[in-house]
């Protein structure tokens, strides 16, 4: 259980940071060449989009302690069904017409989340 809190902590803080990428680009340059592989490579999308749907799957079979069996973490579960739709669609040239809001506003959103969740695992649970 508490595995998977890390772990989707962990991707939902990279999910982040990809998302700043183009507004930080000389800040954050060591994720240009990770960037480069979502948008070349397929076997590299496939990766990270199962891995949101593995974690997604995770957290609504195990939830952190104490919280409902059945539903688990909704929040987050959704929240990587939503980032793995996102790393689905990353090749896609027109993937911003998806995506209504800026890239800056989700990641912020997302750290925000993130970071409640990370202090306060027990207030995202429903």
């Amino acid at each position: 259980m508490i595995q998977t809190w890390l772990l989707t902590i962990a991707y939902f803080i990279f999910t982040s940071l990809m998302l700043f990428l183009d507004e930080y680009r000389t800040a954050l340059g060591f994720l240009l060449r990770v960037k480069h592989n979502l948008i070349v490579d397929r076997r590299f999308r496939i990766f990270f989009t199962s891995a949101g749907l593995v974690l997604c799957l995770l957290n609504i079979l195990l939830p952190m302690d104490p919280g409902p069996v059945l539903l688990g973490d909704l929040l987050p579960a959704l929240l990587c069904l939503f980032i793995a739709a996102y790393f689905a669609r990353f090749a896609d040239e027109d993937r911003r017409t998806y995506l209504k809001l800026s890239d800056r506003t989700c990641a912020i959103m997302l750290v925000a989340f993130t970071a409640v969740h990370f202090i306060c695992p027990a207030l995202v649970l429903l």
